[in-house]
């Protein structure tokens, strides 16, 4: 690309035609009457750029004429990336004890995982005196369901010479001992598995075999890929309710849809939520915890020029211009005000009149010549 910023020193002379209608924002015509005679094309005096239209088409060079219009206002926000309430989900044990990984071993971060799917165990460990105090109590209740059992088959041989109510009684109290062994066996000998409560990608918190976990403790995070909401913050509370529809600026394909906001301030900013409008897998371009810029549209209408982004250059003052063709081959910029509104699109408020024709593409590379 250096090489045909270059060529333009080169350039012969070329006559100018000048280009009817080329005028400021205040109605002023531009013409090139005070260029007619010049040494040389590239940069001239007066800042403007005279360029043959062979090499407006190398660059890429495409123009449009502009119009003044109303569209809806915007405000910009700095936002945050969060996981969806409903789309996130973490794992935690009920009980103290010692993680165990399943027959697939310890899941990593990353990888995908179904509704259901065991993604490990915690087995409880007592102290030496809990232990036997608890296995004590097991065989007991265990030889109290034999004995039980025996009953209840002497009671039933004995067929309508049994007593019905007598019968019911051992059958209560057999099932009674069964569900309390089941409790016992579920804490000496079971372990609590660790099940995923959505599917999505999962996030390890430093599960490892072995390792001793506390009741409560997180081990595992499930995130859905097709659910994020985006966090926003400001400090005007007018546009509150303004807002309805939404983009990222750095994800301008994603569409975002206003929830609401928060009726609590957060360091005196309030907080606003903007959903996906629809549940889609380039959600997952999204990342937890990632800032990003969205612009909000609000229910006001602004008037002035719309162009895209691209068309939106700085000088060598640092102060935002635009250029505009005032003839086939000459190039003049203006500065400007604007604002933007979408990820690809800004408003000029002032500085550009209706009517002129703005370079669109290959505003950059024009911005470079010299």
């Amino acid at each position: 690309m250096r090489t045909l910023l270059i060529i333009f020193i080169y350039f012969s002379a070329w006559h100018v035609i000048a280009s009817p209608g080329a005028h400021g924002p205040n109605g002023e015509h531009l013409s090139d009457t005070d260029t007619n005679s010049v040494d040389s094309l590239g940069r001239q005096a007066d800042g403007s750029v005279l360029m043959p239209m062979q090499n407006q088409a190398l660059l890429g060079i495409r123009t449009q004429f502009v119009t003044k219009q109303s569209v809806k206002g915007s405000v910009t926000l700095a936002g945050v990336v969060r996981a969806h309430p409903e789309g996130q989900a973490l794992v935690q044990p009920s009980s103290d004890g010692r993680f165990e990984a399943p027959d697939s071993g310890v899941l990593a971060t990353g990888e995908k995982v179904s509704a259901g799917q065991i993604l490990g165990y915690v087995r409880y460990q007592d102290t030496a005196f809990e232990l036997a105090s608890q296995t004590s109590q097991l065989l007991a209740v265990r030889s109290q369901i034999m004995q039980a059992k025996r009953d209840v088959k002497r009671l039933r041989d004995l067929g309508e010479l049994a007593s019905k109510q007598a019968l019911e009684q051992l059958e209560t109290s057999l099932k009674i001992l069964v569900e309390q062994e089941e409790v016992l066996q579920q804490g000496l000998e079971k372990p609590e598995p660790l099940i995923a409560p959505i599917s999505g990608v999962l996030i390890n918190h430093q599960a490892r075999r072995g390792r001793w976990v506390e009741a409560g403790t997180t081990l595992f995070e499930v995130v859905a890929s097709n659910l994020r909401h985006i966090e926003a913050l400001t400090n005007d509370s007018s546009i509150l309710m303004q807002l309805n529809t939404a983009k990222i600026k750095e994800f301008p394909e994603l569409d975002l849809q206003y929830q609401g906001y928060a009726p609590q301030l957060n360091a005196g900013m309030v907080i606003v939520n903007f959903a996906l409008e629809i549940h889609t897998d380039s959600a997952s371009l999204l990342l937890i915890d990632q800032p990003v810029t969205v612009f909000a549209e609000l229910e006001n209408t602004l008037k002035g020029i719309l162009l895209p982004s691209d068309a939106i250059v700085t000088n060598s003052a640092n102060l935002p211009i635009v250029w505009i063709k005032v003839s086939a081959e000459r190039f003049l910029p203006q500065i400007v005000q604007y604002r933007e509104i979408s990820p690809n699109r800004v408003l000029i408020t002032q500085g550009l009149g209706a009517d002129n024709r703005v370079v669109t593409a290959g505003t950059s590379l024009l911005n470079q010549v010299r």
